[in-house]
């Protein structure tokens, strides 16, 4: 009695480890699909993740570089924008609109890409799409490095395309435009104009009037930008030209009024100027045009009036 009943409970522990193998495989077979297909699409959406953020980056770039040429040439603006992307590895189908707004003041440029999937076509999947758009706008300036110290009078408006002619007289006692940043001399005045004031200069600032008209110096220097220019832009001209090309001026425009000798003049904001001569007259002429200035910094504040120069900036 004690033996058959201890076979029969030894047979009949038997059972529930098979009833328990069988419920592993059946759930394996049951979650295997899941988690194969749960693998896949991780693996499938870190490539469309990957492919999102080149088409964000192109569509950053262009739209800045875009931007640039506004609000003067927006033909130019769009192509240079599509350009870029270009040069970031976007292709030309997926570029699906760049469009300029109707003040020329943004330009919005839209990404679209076609990713085929890998590990999704187990699932029946076969691609995505994956977009990305940018907007830049220009922004009147605040700031702006490498400026021409060649001071405009604030008080006179300008349009543009209409001409400024430069030390055409005094704009005060022993007074021709000339500004004296970071140091006086006429060497110091030849080096600013050829590569720019270096040092950051702000709307509100006071600056240093260059007494004298420095003829030499001055018309030597300009005529160096002009050389520069036609030889790296041969095509430019005040309407359309590179947006580095060494013929445009960033010039502050300041406060005259009440100068007399060497003095502190406050900047009142920022104009854009294209370089035409130096006449033998020593008088420069110049076209006022809205320019975009590399390396400043837009006004934030809102207080800074505008005078033609910009910053493009990406706002979404």
């Amino acid at each position: 009695m004690n033996r058959s009943h201890t076979a029969a409970k030894k047979h009949s522990s038997k059972h529930p480890q098979r009833s328990e193998r069988a419920q592993i495989i059946l759930l394996l077979a049951l979650t295997l699909p899941v988690m194969i297909g749960a693998m896949a699409m991780s693996a499938d959406v870190g490539v469309l993740y990957f492919n999102w953020q080149c088409l964000q980056s192109a569509a950053d770039v262009g739209a800045v570089a875009g931007a640039a040429y506004l609000p003067s040439n927006s033909a130019l603006a769009i192509s240079t924008a599509n350009s870029f992307v270009a040069k970031n590895g976007i292709l030309p189908a997926e570029i699906t609109s760049t469009t300029v707004s109707s003040d020329a003041h943004s330009l919005n440029i839209q990404l679209l890409r076609n990713v085929p999937y890998s590990f999704a076509l187990l699932l029946g999947l076969v691609t995505g799409n994956v977009s990305a758009q940018a907007t830049a706008r220009i922004q009147t300036i605040g700031k702006a490095i490498g400026v021409t110290p060649m001071g405009i009078d604030y008080r006179t408006a300008y349009s543009s395309g209409q001409v400024v002619t430069l030390i055409q007289g005094q704009v005060g006692p022993g007074n021709w435009g000339a500004l004296a940043l970071g140091g006086s001399g006429a060497s110091n005045l030849s080096k600013n104009i050829q590569n720019g004031y270096q040092g950051s200069i702000a709307t509100g600032d006071l600056v240093t009037t260059e007494t004298g008209l420095s003829v030499g110096p001055i018309r030597s220097s300009l005529n160096f930008l002009i050389t520069a220019g036609q030889n790296s832009d041969p095509g430019g001209t005040f309407a359309s030209h590179t947006a580095t090309d060494q013929r445009v001026l960033i010039v502050p425009m300041v406060d005259f009024s009440s100068i007399n000798g060497n003095s502190q003049v406050p900047v009142k904001g920022f104009a854009a100027l294209w370089l035409v001569s130096d006449d033998s007259q020593d008088t420069i002429q110049t076209y006022f045009i809205n320019q975009v200035a590399p390396g400043s910094t837009p006004d934030i504040t809102g207080t800074s009036t505008n005078f033609g120069a910009f910053e493009a900036v990406l706002i979404q």
